[in-house]
C-alpha cells in the first residue's frame, strides 16, 4: 500500500501563528501576514498583498516629520545588505482605518531575513510589537524633558551605528543647518557638516563605543560647517544603549556653545585698561556662572535620559529628586548670569521663582511668600536654595491632598542675623519626621555651611522649620 504525504500549507502555518508576522520579498513587496498582524494593524489580505510596504502603510499625513517610514526602510534594506536580523528603536508609524484618518500606533519592528538555496535573501519576516500603551504611559515624563530640553536651549538624539539610522529633534536640524524634514533618516549628512578638523575625533568616539557596555557615558565637542560657511560649536553628551540582541543605540542631547567662544574670543582680545579690567571682571563672572549653569544643566538632562528606563516608582521618585536638588543649584546661577550684578543674589526674585517651579505641577499645593529685600552672595544662596527646596519638596509630598497654603519667609532680624522660616498648618505625619535620612542630612550640611541654627518642629498645630543665619560668613 502506498500512502501519499500531503504538501505542507506553509500559507495555512503562516495564518495561524499566534504572533504578528508579515512577509516581503526582496522588494519590499507585501506576500503574506499572519491572522494577529492583520488584526493588530485592522488590515485584510486584499489591502496588503501585492504591493510595496510603504504603499500599503502609508506616512500619516498630519504626522510628517514624526510617522517614521524613513528608518523603516532603512532598517529593511539593511537586512537584505547584511543578511541578519535587525531590531528598530521605538518608532512612530500610524495605521490607516478603514473609514479615513489614522490610528496612532508606537512598534518596535524586528526583522528577520530568509535565504533561499543559494544563499540569496529572498524574504524578510517582520515581528512588530505593539508598545503604544507603554509610550503613552511614558508621555508625561517625555513632556517633562522636552520642557527641560527647551528651557536649557538642548537638542536631543539617537543614533545607530550598524544602520546609520539617525533620529532627532527638531533643534538638532537647526543646529545643522537643515530645513525640518529634509535631512533625511541618517546620519551621513549630518556627519558630512563637521569640521574636518573634529570628524575624526567624532568617528573615534562612536567607534569605541560600539564596543562599550551599557549605560558607558559619552563626551564630545565639535565644530559644524554650514552651508554659508559659518562656524557652529556644540557640546554633546550622551550614553550607550544596548538592544536585547546587543546592538549599540546611542542617545544623548545637543547644546549650542557658539556664543560661549565669541565671549571667550572677546576677552582674550580686550585691551586691558583698569576701567576695561572691571569690566571684563563683570563679563568673566557671567560667564562663569552661565557656564556652571550650563554643564548642570547637561547633568540634569543625563539623569532625565537614564529615569527614562527606569521601572521602579522608587528608583524613579529617587531620580526626581536629584534633578530637583540639581535645578535648585542651577536656579541660583542662572539669576546671576542674567542680572548686571554677578556677584549677589535677589533673594526675593529668586526664592519666589524657585517656588513656582516646585509647585508648577497640576494640584500641587500653593506657597505664600515674604521675603524682605536681601541679597546674598553665590555662597550664601545656593545653601539656602537648597534648603528651601528639600523642605518644600518634602511638605508638597507629604500632603498631597491639602489645600491649604505653605508659608516661606526670609527675614532680616534685629540682630543684622536671617531668618528663613517654612512653615503650614499640616499635622499629617505628627510624630514622624518629615524628610529622608538624606533629605535631613542634606539640610543639616547646608546649614553648617550658612554658619546656622536649623530648628524643625512637627506637633499638633502644624508644621515649622527655621534656619537662623548671618548674612555674611563669620
Amino acid at each position: 500500500m502506498t500512502v501519499t504525504q500531503r504538501p505542507t500549507d506553509f500559507a495555512a502555518i503562516l495564518r495561524g501563528m499566534p504572533q504578528p508576522y508579515l512577509i516581503l520579498r526582496a522588494d519590499l513587496t507585501i506576500v503574506g501576514a499572519s491572522e494577529s498582524y492583520l488584526r493588530l494593524t485592522e488590515r485584510t489580505l486584499d489591502d496588503i498583498v501585492g504591493r510595496h510596504i510603504l504603499e500599503a502603510f502609508p506616512e500619516n499625513p498630519d504626522a510628517v516629520g514624526t510617522v517614521e517610514q524613513g528608518p523603516l526602510e532603512v532598517s529593511l534594506r539593511h537586512v537584505l545588505s547584511t543578511g541578519k536580523p535587525h531590531e528598530m528603536a521605538v518608532i512612530q508609524y500610524d495605521i490607516p482605518q478603514p473609514g479615513g484618518g489614522f490610528a496612532q500606533r508606537f512598534w518596535t519592528p524586528v526583522h528577520t531575513p530568509v535565504a533561499g538555496g543559494d544563499g540569496v535573501i529572498e524574504y524578510i519576516i517582520q515581528n512588530p510589537m505593539d508598545v503604544t500603551e507603554s509610550v503613552v504611559k511614558s508621555r508625561e515624563a517625555d513632556a517633562r524633558l522636552r520642557v527641560a530640553h527647551h528651557a536649557a536651549d538642548l537638542a536631543s538624539w539617537e543614533y545607530e551605528p550598524e544602520t546609520d539610522i539617525w533620529r532627532r529633534s527638531h533643534s538638532v536640524d537647526e543646529l545643522f543647518g537643515f530645513e525640518p524634514g529634509t535631512g533625511g533618516p541618517v546620519a551621513a549628512p549630518y556627519f558630512d557638516r563637521m569640521h574636518p578638523d573634529d570628524l575624526v575625533a567624532v568617528n573615534s568616539i562612536v567607534q569605541s563605543a560600539i564596543g562599550s557596555p551599557d549605560l558607558t557615558v559619552l563626551n564630545f565637542d565639535y565644530r559644524i560647517v554650514l552651508p554659508s560657511g559659518d562656524i557652529r560649536y556644540v557640546a554633546s553628551r550622551g550614553e550607550v544603549l544596548r538592544t536585547s540582541s546587543g546592538a549599540v543605540r546611542m542617545i544623548g542631547v545637543l547644546m549650542d556653545i557658539t556664543a560661549d567662544r565669541a565671549r571667550e574670543a572677546e576677552l582674550s582680545n580686550a585691551v586691558k585698561t583698569q576701567e576695561e579690567l572691571l569690566q571684563q571682571k563683570d563679563v568673566l563672572l557671567a560667564e562663569v556662572n552661565h557656564r556652571v549653569k550650563n554643564s548642570l544643566q547637561l547633568v540634569v538632562s543625563t539623569l532625565r535620559l537614564q529615569a527614562r528606563r527606569l521601572e521602579n516608582p522608587d528608583a524613579v521618585d529617587a531620580f526626581e529628586q536629584a534633578i530637583a536638588r540639581v535645578r535648585a543649584i542651577i536656579s541660583v546661577h542662572e539669576r546671576l548670569y542674567r542680572t548686571e550684578n554677578s556677584l549677589s543674589v535677589d533673594m526675593a526674585d529668586h526664592l519666589t521663582k524657585l517656588c513656582l517651579d516646585l509647585t508648577n505641577a497640576p494640584g500641587s499645593r500653593a506657597v505664600t511668600t515674604a521675603i524682605d529685600e536681601i541679597g546674598l552672595t553665590t555662597e550664601r544662596a545656593i545653601p539656602v536654595s537648597v534648603i528651601v527646596n528639600e523642605l518644600l519638596a518634602n511638605r508638597i509630598r507629604r500632603s498631597k491632598t491639602d489645600d491649604t497654603d505653605i508659608r516661606l519667609s526670609l527675614r532680616e532680624r534685629a540682630s543684622g542675623s536671617l531668618e528663613l522660616t517654612i512653615s503650614d498648618d499640616n499635622s499629617a505625619g505628627f510624630g514622624k519626621p518629615s524628610q529622608s535620612d538624606l533629605s535631613a542630612k542634606l539640610v543639616a550640611s547646608m546649614a553648617a555651611q550658612l554658619d546656622g541654627e536649623f530648628r524643625e518642629e512637627l506637633d499638633e498645630q502644624g508644621f515649622r522649620a527655621s534656619v537662623i543665619f548671618p548674612r555674611e560668613r563669620t
